[in-house]
């Protein structure tokens, strides 16, 4: 088996020369930070004769704190995310970094990415703050239906694609939106407690509402810090969370979390209908809008709760203070579009 490194400094130039077929003669850790994962910059040297690679790699390991990398681990998303782009990622149908190298452990424990450095391509990132308007919004939505018009119903989940799962629920989310209630339901409006509260109460329940509709490759954590452009094409990072299930876990997703509460008031049924006919243009099956808003309105609540377990967790994941303003624009959006009354109606509860 070959070896994986664990760490950037156990990244050699013998190692480099092996998986990318070509005379490294040296490598430099240039930048090395933490995330939800581990992250690091190299520069690379090569003998003369090389022009086609790049001088430097993006790379994606295990998180250097114990406690991540076993959450990580548990949850198999370096894994996942590496086998994505060794596997697929040259074959969708949007834009994502180039791959190099991936390659993992069946464990989960060691897995590696060397992958495009964005920013060498020209690529741009933040995207939501400078290029925000309706055509951002529906360049992303027409990406989205792309993808999802591929591999809508596929067979192949049933063959080469069985490894790709339905969306995790993860246990921990219980204990951390209890403590992000415990800890800031006071200074929130009220419905950030009753969207906890509710989903203390059913949490199953919710889950499995979440997972109704048809089937199709989904991206899953899809915000503005997932987000890049080539130009004027939306690319897609952080695969870590791939699946399968309902396209609006996507642009439920999006669309809470980006639209801004003026936008969301007078676009999103126009913006939804755009993304629907987007999926018709592709080939899929696309539902009626009248199904495709009341999955809307039910991932608008799967978007507050990966919030909600974020916030949790301090500035582990996110800096606590983008969190508290992404919320306060959630917020609105889950009433707006009457998440908790449409949750509440699936689940057949009483306010």
């Amino acid at each position: 088996m070959l070896f994986i490194p664990l760490t950037p400094d156990e990244i050699s130039p013998e190692w480099l020369t092996h998986v990318l077929d070509a005379p490294v003669t040296g490598c430099r850790v240039v930048d090395d930070h933490q995330g939800t994962t581990g992250r690091a910059v190299i520069t690379l040297q090569y003998e003369a004769s090389v022009h086609a690679l790049p001088g430097r790699l993006f790379v994606k390991l295990p998180p250097a704190d114990e406690q991540q990398r076993a959450f990580v681990q548990e949850n198999g998303m370096g894994r996942r995310e590496a086998r994505f782009y060794r596997q697929l990622s040259r074959e969708i149908p949007v834009r994502v970094p180039r791959c190099y190298h991936a390659d993992w452990e069946d464990s989960g424990e060691r897995y590696i990415m060397l992958l495009e450095h964005l920013e060498d391509s020209g690529c741009t990132f933040r995207n939501a703050s400078t290029r925000y308007s309706l055509d951002y919004i529906r360049s992303v939505l027409a990406a989205f239906a792309r993808l999802h018009a591929t591999y809508w119903q596929s067979p192949r989940f049933d063959t080469d694609l069985a490894w790709v799962e339905p969306p995790l629920q993860h246990p921990i989310a219980r204990r951390l939106v209890a403590r992000a209630l415990e800890r800031h339901g006071a200074a929130m409006p009220p419905v950030f407690a009753a969207m906890g509260e509710l989903y203390l109460a059913e949490t199953d329940a919710i889950h499995a509402v979440w997972q109704q509709g048809a089937d199709t490759l989904i991206h899953g954590d899809v915000h503005d810090g997932n987000l890049f452009f080539d130009g004027d094409e939306p690319g897609f990072l952080d695969w870590a969370v791939l699946a399968r299930g309902p396209a609006l876990r996507d642009v439920g997703y999006f669309l809470a979390g980006t639209l801004t509460p003026e936008h969301q008031r007078a676009h999103r049924h126009e913006l939804l209908d755009y993304y629907r006919s987007q999926l018709l243009a592709g080939g899929a099956a696309a539902p009626p809008m009248a199904d495709l808003y009341r999955q809307y309105q039910w991932h608008a609540g799967y978007v507050w709760l990966g919030a909600a377990v974020t916030l949790a967790m301090g500035d582990a994941w996110q800096p606590k203070n983008y969190l508290l303003r992404s919320l306060q624009r959630l917020h609105l959006a889950l009433e707006e579009l009457d998440t908790l009354e449409a949750l509440r109606e699936a689940l057949e509860v009483s306010p």
